[in-house]
């Protein structure tokens, strides 16, 4: 647009139009504020990269005993102390870090694979389709875990790999219903029945639009999956079904800290304050990601 000013000069003024932020600009600056869960982002980028460099930045190897120094408390040369072989303590941390982080991704990759498919797949089919595919995750839900876990070792033998595909087995129920939740609202909007008019298949049409319109709620749900497949995963330790030795986790270092915790209570308290602030961090990111995703949950 051309003015003239008193002067007979000529000026140009342009409108600026104000520029828009995606929905994603306007959660990741939401989910920035959030000092709690910036606070667990930034502890578990630090975590997974200690995890990787584990093998080079250990102090000892994690196998290595020293049984006459035997269990000793933390001094300069061991900060978290030994065990009662000997091992240095920090080092069994460390390469614990590895196999709790392992399991946790692993096991809710699984996890979030065989859910998300399942739910997406019984919600858009609906009528009998959906009714039996529910039912059977109402049966498996009925059934313990343990009892579940414990078979599949008994048949298949124990390995870590069959550790992390039957703990994702049994943590995929509960994605699956959300799933199905958000599929059965979003398949009743105007551009998937217009996809469906148009030709495509359910496979294009789940893979184009279900799944990506439901990325919020499969994000903020992985960051929650992540702590509680670690729990279980130290709670099969725990009992002796989980990481062997001389292999360690968490669950397997504070299994054996427990037993010994009134004589030697570093080698329970430092694996503890670890995971704790492991779940903790966790927790945190998965609730700033559920108020930053849907930012009217966080004023309800």
């Amino acid at each position: 647009m051309t003015l003239v000013s008193p002067l007979g000069d000529s000026v140009n003024h342009q409108t600026k139009k104000p520029q828009g932020h995606s929905l994603w600009h306007d959660a990741r600056l939401r989910l920035q504020r959030n000092k709690l869960a910036m606070f667990g982002l930034l502890f578990l980028i630090c975590l997974v990269v200690i995890a990787l460099l584990t093998p080079w930045i250990a102090p000892y190897n994690y196998d290595s005993q020293n049984l006459a120094l035997g269990a000793s408390p933390p001094s300069s040369k061991h900060w978290f102390g030994t065990d009662t072989l000997g091992r240095d303590q920090l080092t069994r941390v460390l390469f614990g870090s590895r196999i709790s982080l392992m399991v946790g991704f692993i096991a809710t990759s699984v996890a979030l694979i065989i859910g998300v498919l399942w739910g997406t797949i019984a919600g858009f089919s609906g009528g009998k389709v959906d009714a039996i595919m529910m039912r059977i995750v109402d049966i498996l839900y009925a059934l313990p875990f343990a009892i579940f876990i414990i078979l599949l070792t008994v048949i298949f033998g124990r390995s870590l790999l069959l550790l992390f595909l039957a703990i994702g087995a049994v943590e995929w129920m509960t994605m699956a219903r959300i799933m199905r939740g958000q599929t059965l609202a979003i398949k009743r909007q105007e551009y998937v029945e217009a996809a469906l008019t148009m030709g495509l298949s359910r496979w294009q049409i789940i893979r184009r639009y279900l799944i990506p319109n439901a990325l919020g709620p499969i994000i903020v749900y992985t960051t929650l999956t992540i702590p509680s497949v670690i729990l279980l995963e130290s709670f099969l330790s725990f009992l002796g079904l989980g990481i062997q030795p001389p292999q360690s986790s968490w669950g397997s270092l504070i299994s054996a800290g427990g037993e010994t915790m009134e004589e030697y209570p570093w080698l329970l308290i430092f694996p503890g304050i670890t995971l704790a602030l492991t779940l903790f961090s966790l927790n945190f990111l998965g609730d700033g990601l559920r108020d930053a995703l849907d930012p009217q949950s966080a004023k309800d």
